[in-house]
């Protein structure tokens, strides 16, 4: 009975271990394969990393390292580039930008057209800006903005970075497909 227990609950981890997998990396591991827990092979001693050799492709994935989730990168740009029903501009220059912090509370989004985190907050912001009041979106292309993000220490898509009249930072964080009412949680008013 033990041996049945067991294996059952061996199988039912590992059945939960290849859907995690699939579902983060969007592989299908259908194929009858096997996941397993194997040791990252670092000299340091440090924990093991979970690995899949189910894969479809025959290679072990190491998760740790997976790649992030995707979305439709059209679907992405057209978002970003949509109106909004509050104040939402595409970033120009960060002198623009400053400008515009001048005058009203104003957050650099750092969007990915590729991220869902980031489709998610952009539909949000498109669809009910206008409870930001008179909070400006600059919307800066996270792809190709490698200057203003090294500037601001930005190395993860999906953030927000909320700056003041000499582009100083005021706040900074990930927004994680919370949207509007992320932005007014993070938002400092003074």
């Amino acid at each position: 009975m033990k041996r049945i227990h067991l294996f059952f609950v061996f199988f039912v981890g590992a059945a939960v271990i290849s859907f995690a997998q699939s579902s983060m990396t969007g592989t299908d591991n259908s194929n009858g394969g096997s996941s397993s827990m194997m040791s990252s092979g670092n000299t340091s001693g440090s924990s093991s990393t979970m690995m899949s050799a189910g894969s479809t492709n025959g290679n072990a994935t190491n998760m740790m390292s997976a790649k992030p989730m995707m979305a439709d990168p059209e679907v992405g740009n057209k978002l970003r580039f949509a109106p909004s029903t509050g104040t939402k501009v595409i970033f120009t220059s960060l002198s623009a930008a400053e400008a515009l912090a001048a005058k009203q509370p104003t957050v650099l989004f750092f969007a990915a057209d590729w991220c869902p985190y980031c489709q998610a907050d952009l539909k949000d912001i498109n669809a009910n800006g206008s409870r930001l009041g008179n909070v400006a979106i600059v919307v800066a292309n996270y792809d190709t903005s490698k200057q203003l993000k090294d500037m601001y220490g930005v190395t993860v898509q999906d953030t927000f970075v909320q700056i003041d009249a000499s582009g100083a930072v005021k706040a900074i964080w990930h927004g994680g497909g919370e949207g509007v009412d992320g932005i007014l949680s993070h938002l400092m008013r003074s």
